[in-house]
């Protein structure tokens, strides 16, 4: 009975409506609509958005951190970005990570320049990382870790999910950065398909999901996005804003995941159903197992309200 009154509490704090992008679209459709609305043909120019970043996008409290390493460096005024924050390409040093490698998609501006897929890196986390696509990577199989200043062969004993794993084979990202690197990759590869590795994009886009339904985007993520939309003809990564669009664009199948009431939308409606399914043993769609793990519990209740509150 305590849980049901705290599923029902944990409901009341939500809001009741969302904002859809591209409402009632799917897979090429939608994706011809995200490019015709949020892809930008205005950058900086790669030198003056690398600056940008972190001057303007990156630097709070006067600290520029590292995206996978959350090792920071003071930024002051005064003094020429990336010079000041290389650090003469030290180890210690921060550079710009392409999200998406710069080796794995043809052509130039405006690509190179999208801040959108920019990051600040720690410059030897950064030549780790290299071309290397996205997954998990067993511990056991982790040839070094990254945190802060910080890097280990061992398994680290304490503190272990806020370090990145490089193995010989692809990157993991710390746990509390991967829905944000996931979004990443699903705006390149929507925005830049006609020049990106398809491939490469299709090897990791199932690990990509499950990190963007488990780490969705919070109010930094947001904030973010909507400064670099000001320097980019007001186009933000729309995958940031609307949590639906991974699925609708790329792993529709006539079922939207935890759309209970079939009204195309995500919001407080399915979480009542779903709690419903829960709570009196009711008979639920595939759409009610959220977090795909062949049962309905307070697990799915959770990760659909994450997914809702994102669009907030």
């Amino acid at each position: 009975m305590l849980s049901k009154w705290i599923i029902l509490f944990f409901i009341g704090s939500l809001p009741f409506g969302q904002d859809v992008i591209g409402d009632g679209l799917y897979e090429e459709g939608l994706i011809d609509f995200l490019q015709e609305n949020y892809k930008t043909s205005t950058t900086l120019g790669y030198t003056m958005a690398r600056d940008t970043m972190y001057l303007r996008i990156d630097r709070i409290d006067g600290q520029v951190k590292g995206i996978y390493t959350n090792y920071s460096l003071p930024l002051p005024d005064g003094v020429d970005p990336s010079t000041h924050l290389y650090q003469n390409g030290s180890s210690n040093g921060i550079n710009c990570e392409h999200v998406w490698p710069q080796s794995l998609y043809e052509g130039g501006e405006p690509i190179k320049s999208d801040m959108h897929a920019l990051r600040p890196c720690k410059n030897n986390v950064n030549s780790a990382r290299n071309n290397k696509p996205f997954d998990e990577s067993t511990d056991t199989q982790t040839i070094t870790w990254y945190w802060q200043n910080s890097q280990t062969s061992n398994i680290p004993s304490s503190n272990i999910d806020e370090y990145s794993e490089n193995h010989e084979s692809y990157f993991e990202p710390r746990e509390d950065r991967k829905g944000d690197i996931a979004r990443t990759m699903f705006y390149f590869y929507t925005m830049y398909s006609e020049v990106a590795d398809d491939d490469f994009f299709e090897g990791q886009k199932e690990v990509l999901k499950t990190w963007h339904e488990q780490d969705p985007a919070n109010e930094d993520e947001i904030t973010r996005t909507w400064g670099i939309a000001g320097y980019q003809q007001n186009k933000p990564n729309p995958f940031i804003l609307d949590a639906t669009l991974v699925e609708r664009a790329y792993f529709y199948d006539g079922i939207l995941i935890g759309d209970l009431n079939e009204d195309g939308l995500l919001n407080i409606l399915d979480l009542v159903m779903l709690v419903n399914i829960i709570l009196y043993d009711e008979d639920g769609s595939p759409a009610a197992d959220v977090n795909g793990d062949g049962v309905y519990n307070v697990l799915d209740v959770v990760m659909l309200a994450n997914i809702i509150l994102s669009q907030n």
